[in-house]
């Protein structure tokens, strides 16, 4: 059974646990979302395919942390480049445009935490609503906004 984290008692996941979303391709596991951590942060794995990523964007509000857990993966922020792999971890700033690839030759694996957390709501009510960027790419930049997330382009090649 699951400890919502209420008051002062501990929130446990166990391994397979979580909030389960798949948006854009990719699926990711809500280990906290920011409705358990009162807005503080939100923490999530995410499975990457080979050659996969997002658009470039900033995120207007929180910071963006990224744990390499499995795989090779290149990360551009503000216009430099890093290759990063097992182990490695990249802490990406309020307002800084980025992006990441995974270049290895299999799925990747990424623990992401954003701080504050409420970005999270992004991934969950594009889920919720069933959108696809290849026909719904106008409500999802509204809905993005709202997050206080705005898309750059596409990722450098």
């Amino acid at each position: 059974m699951m400890d919502q984290g209420s008051g002062d008692r501990a929130l446990v996941r166990r391994a397979g646990e979580g909030t389960h979303n798949q948006t854009f391709d990719l699926q990711r596991t809500f280990l906290v979302r920011s409705d358990e951590s009162k807005g503080a942060f939100s923490h999530w794995i995410e499975n990457v395919p080979a050659g996969a990523g997002p658009p470039m964007h900033v995120h207007h509000r929180e910071q963006e942390m990224f744990r390499v857990l499995a795989g090779q993966f290149r990360f551009w922020c503000t216009g430099e480049v890093q290759d990063l792999t097992d182990g490695d971890t990249v802490l990406i700033p309020k307002g800084a445009p980025h992006t990441f690839k995974n270049i290895g030759p299999g799925e990747g694996q990424l623990l992401i935490t954003l701080t504050p957390g409420e970005g999270d709501g992004f991934f969950l009510e594009v889920e919720r609503l069933g959108l696809t960027p290849s026909r719904d790419m106008p409500q999802i930049v509204e809905i993005a906004g709202r997050y206080g997330v705005e898309f750059l382009g596409p990722p450098p090649a």
